[in-house]
């Protein structure tokens, strides 16, 4: 089981993004191993706005986010009160950006991995939960 974050996702999705394959490795072997494969609501927003922003195709950003609502492979997890005062802490503990440390919390909140392509959540995250790249 793991805790995927938007650079994860966004690298899947475009073949374009220098970490496609080794995302889609990675979500290959998970899917095929039925591992559940968590991330927080808030993918939805983050993955949007990212697309939207660096394809300049708005409709391609509302269809992911669509597959992403219907996917039997990614579950998403609410944010909790708990889960962003949690988060909260980590951010102001280890200077990691806020929505970031709502992936880190999630992952701690599920004592799993966090798939990250982030240095920050790489170097930082660490600290509070193990972190991989795909």
């Amino acid at each position: 089981m793991a805790v995927i974050d938007a650079s994860v996702y966004i690298a899947l999705v475009n073949a374009c993004e220098d970490a496609h394959a080794s995302s889609w490795a990675w979500f290959e072997q998970a899917k095929t191993a039925r591992e559940p494969i968590f991330a927080p609501v808030i993918l939805l927003t983050e993955v949007a706005a990212a697309l939207s922003r660096g394809t300049g195709d708005p409709a391609l950003a509302h269809r992911v986010v669509q597959h992403l609502l219907r996917s039997k492979v990614i579950e998403l997890a609410p944010v909790t009160t708990v889960m962003a005062e949690r988060a909260a802490a980590i951010a102001a503990d280890h200077r990691i950006r806020g929505c970031d440390a709502v992936y880190i919390a999630l992952a701690e909140q599920l004592s799993e991995t966090l798939v990250t392509l982030y240095r920050q959540q790489l170097e930082r995250g660490i600290v509070v939960v193990p972190t991989r790249k795909p």
